[in-house]
């Protein structure tokens, strides 16, 4: 006798970096009325997506150079956020790195919590960027 087993596989998608500017002169001022270079994560998935303890960085040797806290981007939700080096964390205000995108180009990269795997990357490093246009 044989048994049949059916299983149910869910696959999800992992947030992506959907656009930057690294060259803000005059586009998106941030709450300081700064004009802070910018980073925006957009989920594809049908289910939230909980950033808590994910990473950004500009650095393809650090991993890990700012964690997000406990935000979550909904269903096809986007999240913007400064690279603006203010580092702010407040889950309820707006979210700035520790550091700022080089508009000559560079590594940049969204990881997951476990610090080393890449849900989204521009690898080796993202083109020169030009004032005001986003990427």
């Amino acid at each position: 006798m044989g048994c049949l087993f059916f299983a149910s596989f869910s696959l999800r998608a992992d947030p992506v970096i959907s656009e930057f500017m690294a060259a803000n002169r005059n586009t998106l001022a941030d709450e300081d009325g700064a004009y802070s270079d910018w980073i925006e994560l957009f989920n594809p998935d049908q289910a939230a997506a909980d950033l808590n303890g994910w990473y950004l960085t500009d650095s393809a040797t650090n991993k890990t150079k700012w964690q997000f806290p406990a935000v979550t981007l909904p269903p096809g939700g986007y999240l913007v956020l400064f690279a603006s080096d203010k580092n702010r964390r407040d889950p309820a205000g707006r979210l700035h790195t520790n550091f700022e995108l080089d508009a000559d180009g560079e590594y940049l990269a969204l990881v997951k919590p476990d610090g080393a795997s890449v849900a989204s990357e521009f690898a080796p490093k993202f083109p020169k960027q030009q004032n005001n246009t986003s990427y």
